[in-house]
C-alpha cells in the first residue's frame, strides 16, 4: 500500500514555492503531485522518496499535513489502461474517490494512483487480475 500526504494551503503565490522550496533543502525528491483548488484554499497531494520525514518538515513548518493510504498500480501508457481499471472497481462496487497518474517511461508505462475505500481489498482485486503494484512510494 502507498502513501500519500494531503498538504491544505491558502491559495495564494508563495505557497507551492515553499512546500517545494522545504522539499528540496531538506533533500526529499516529489515523486507525484496534485493540486485542487476549492477557491480560497486548496489541497496539495504529494508522494516523496521519504514520506515520514516529508510529513515531519512540513508539520514542523506549520503546514496542515496528513498521511493517506492509496494503490498505486502500474499500467501501460496506452489508451485505455484507465478505463480497464476503472471498470474492475466499477464491478466489485468500489468508488474511486480520487486518481491522479504520470508516465514512468513514454509509450511503456505509468503510475496510477488510487484512493479508494478498501485499499487492501483493491490491491488484492487488482494483483488477482495481473496489475503489478508500485509499493515504495
Amino acid at each position: 500500500m502507498g502513501k500519500q500526504l494531503s498538504i491544505f494551503v491558502e491559495n495564494k503565490p508563495g505557497k507551492i514555492n515553499k512546500i517545494t522550496g522545504i522539499l528540496e533543502k531538506e533533500k526529499i525528491n516529489l515523486k507525484a503531485m496534485t493540486i485542487a483548488d476549492s477557491g480560497t484554499f486548496g489541497i496539495v497531494k504529494i508522494i516523496t522518496d521519504n514520506n515520514r520525514k516529508a510529513f515531519d518538515v512540513l508539520k514542523k513548518s506549520n503546514f496542515l499535513v496528513s498521511f493517506q493510504d492509496v494503490v498505486v498500480v502500474e499500467i501501460q501508457d496506452k489508451v485505455g489502461s484507465f478505463h480497464r481499471v476503472a471498470k474492475i472497481l466499477e464491478e466489485k462496487g468500489i468508488n474511486i474517490e480520487d486518481a491522479y497518474g504520470f508516465i514512468i517511461e513514454e509509450g511503456g508505462k505509468a503510475a496510477l494512483i488510487l484512493k479508494v475505500p478498501e485499499t487492501e481489498r483493491v490491491e488484492k482485486i487488482l494483483k488477482k487480475r495481473g496489475y503489478k503494484l508500485i509499493e515504495n512510494f
